[in-house]
């Protein structure tokens, strides 16, 4: 019996159940690159040469001979609401900054075809924000979480058209958004469940509804965080600064990233006076120049999005399947189909989160590499063979 279809890489599990091996009048589900009896039956796998025990001729023989079966990955899904402040103050270079900025992270997005990302934009007190500051968010304006097509580019193009305004009601901001993200139904958005969601915070001043420690970076704003993050919520925060801008405003930005767990840097402090040790991002719109500050800003917000780590992948077992962890090899599948089994090696190659009782497959070095460029690329467990390591 030939061997199931290679699985896509995507979120929705729709793995067929495993076969059994072939019988010598079958095809195999190798081909004839790697061992298989027919050219037409394409497969197969890769596994380069000695790296089962074989020679050349005979490459893939131990995984032809002993494969009981296969079974799939998935990405872990995300979504990411960007909460902007488009008061008064973020006017001019500033504001220009952050609308090309915006318009180029959704852009990439989209670029990136990822059926498994969606993203939302909300923005408290621009002109266009039809409740004039006072929420609650998102308002009707705003543009809720859903995958990032065409048609979403074209929506938040259209949300940041307008223009800053008024005050920097930050607490609404974030209940609001917090709440609406809290209850998101992915499939509202067109996106797979079990994601991981993110709130990405940014402002350039003081809120106008809360008040913040600056001895400890503790806030009203900064509790939602920690509330939040308890709830499986990560919240990074930017702050546009510039040569006013005061210490405290500083905490209180750290203390929003810090209790919210999305860490511009490892060992950082909310109070912190050091660049390096700062929890939030900060992008520096001294200079005017927009493209400058237009750059770091969607540095970090790509960071965010890079925290939804591809190279970590769900393995979607099967009902009634023997999953054996000592008998398992990775294959990765390009967006050509191109397949080549990956040796298990914590510096480029795999492992499982648990070695007893794996759920997920970390893939490392070069596989990593493939895996966050190739968004079509694919990523299978062949069952029943000894593992290859290197």
């Amino acid at each position: 019996m030939r061997l199931p279809a290679l699985l896509a890489l995507v979120a929705v599990p729709t793995l067929v159940a495993a076969a059994a091996c072939s019988s010598p009048a079958e095809p195999s589900g190798f081909t004839t690159k790697d061992g298989g009896s027919t050219p037409s039956d394409d497969s197969g796998v890769y596994i380069p040469p000695t790296e089962d025990g074989g020679g050349a001729g005979t490459q893939d023989a131990g995984l032809e001979a002993c494969a009981k079966g296969k079974t799939g990955t998935r990405k872990v899904p995300g979504y990411i609401e960007l909460v902007l402040d488009g008061s008064g103050s973020m006017g001019g270079a500033k504001w220009t900054a952050l609308v090309d900025a915006v318009k180029r992270v959704v852009a990439k997005w989209k670029t990136d075809a990822d059926p498994t990302f969606g993203a939302g934009v909300s923005i408290f007190e621009d002109s266009n924000d039809p409740t004039g500051g006072s929420g609650p968010y998102p308002s009707s304006a705003d543009v809720k979480i859903r995958i990032v097509d065409s048609s979403q580019v074209s929506k938040v193009n259209t949300r940041v058209s307008g223009s800053s305004s008024g005050l920097t009601p930050s607490l609404e901001a974030l209940t609001g958004n917090y709440s609406y993200i809290d209850g998101f139904n992915p499939a509202t958005g067109g996106l797979p469940t079990g994601g991981k969601k993110i709130v990405v915070f940014m402002s350039d001043g003081a809120p106008s509804d809360d008040t913040v420690n600056e001895s400890n970076g503790t806030s009203a704003c900064s509790a939602l965080a920690k509330r939040y993050l308890a709830k499986g919520i990560t919240t990074y925060a930017i702050l546009f600064a510039d040569s006013t801008t005061r210490p405290g405003l500083r905490s209180f930005m750290g203390g929003i990233a810090q209790n919210g767990g999305g860490l511009a840097n490892p060992g950082c402090t909310a109070t912190s006076t050091t660049p390096s040790k700062y929890c939030h991002f900060e992008v520096d719109t001294s200079s005017g120049n927009t493209a400058t500050i237009a750059q770091k800003f969607y540095d970090a917000v790509q960071q965010a999005r890079n925290s939804i780590d591809p190279c970590t992948l769900a393995i979607e077992k099967q009902a009634g399947q023997d999953f054996d962890p000592t008998l398992v090899n990775v294959t990765v599948i390009d967006a050509n189909g191109n397949k080549t089994t990956v040796p298990q090696d914590p510096a480029n190659g795999w492992t499982f989160d648990d070695a007893a009782n794996p759920q997920n497959v970390i893939v490392h070095g070069t596989t990593c590499d493939t895996v966050k460029s190739d968004q079509k690329a694919s990523v299978e467990l062949i069952l029943g063979c000894p593992t290859i390591s290197r």
